[in-house]
């Protein structure tokens, strides 16, 4: 458990910094954390996410608009690796309602198309690290968006694993049956049931 000296010894390193020795510094502490302090910075509402997104922690903002912010990663795979991320705090992208997770693809989107253009990108990669397991380390959601280079020695790949016909069609029910389907709007409803709106009668 962090004591509440701790937290402010943690916030305390972090002042005065430059905004690129700010964001490399807090993401050194934050590894040194376990998930349950993590967690416990996020409760008392000091995710560094949301410090950004408050001002208190300075950032090279790529864009912003009133849902996302998207800021140039301190640590970066190539140069112009952004990270988009909504403003309100989410560690995991389920969390996020629909609305606002396509919101931030269409930024995350625009930014892709930006790297290429100003960049002269060959390619982007567009990712999301969710949940510990998957490589994730910041207790806040965010999109990773990477311009590509030929012979950038940036790499994504993974060993194939060789799953059964049987297994596979097992796997596919699952995933289908878990999958949250969007529920008609109102009047999609009353078509579909043949209902008509009648004028109301006082």
């Amino acid at each position: 458990m962090l004591t509440p000296e701790k937290i402010e010894e943690i916030k305390m390193q972090l002042i005065g910094l430059e905004p690129e020795e700010q964001q490399k510094k807090l993401k050194e502490l934050l590894s040194t954390l376990s998930e349950e302090e993590r967690e416990q910075l996020v409760g008392k509402q000091q995710c560094p996410f949301c410090l950004m997104v408050e001002g208190k922690i300075q950032v090279n903002t790529v864009y912003e608009d009133e849902k996302v912010l998207a800021i140039l990663d301190i640590n970066p795979a190539n140069k112009g690796h952004t990270l988009v991320f909504p403003k309100s705090h989410a560690k995991l992208f389920s969390e996020l309602n629909e609305s606002l997770a396509q919101h931030c693809f269409t930024v995350a989107n625009k930014i892709s198309n930006a790297l290429v253009e100003g960049l002269k990108a060959e390619g982007t990669n567009i990712f999301i690290a969710n949940g510990n397991v998957a490589g994730q380390t910041a207790p806040h959601v965010l999109i990773n968006v990477i311009p590509r280079f030929n012979g950038d020695n940036v790499n994504f790949g993974w060993n194939h694993k060789k799953v059964e016909e049987n297994e596979m069609d097992k796997v596919l029910e699952t995933i289908k049956s878990k999958i949250v389907k969007e529920k008609p709007k109102l009047e999609e409803r009353k078509e579909s049931k043949g209902i008509k709106d009648h004028p109301r009668i006082p």
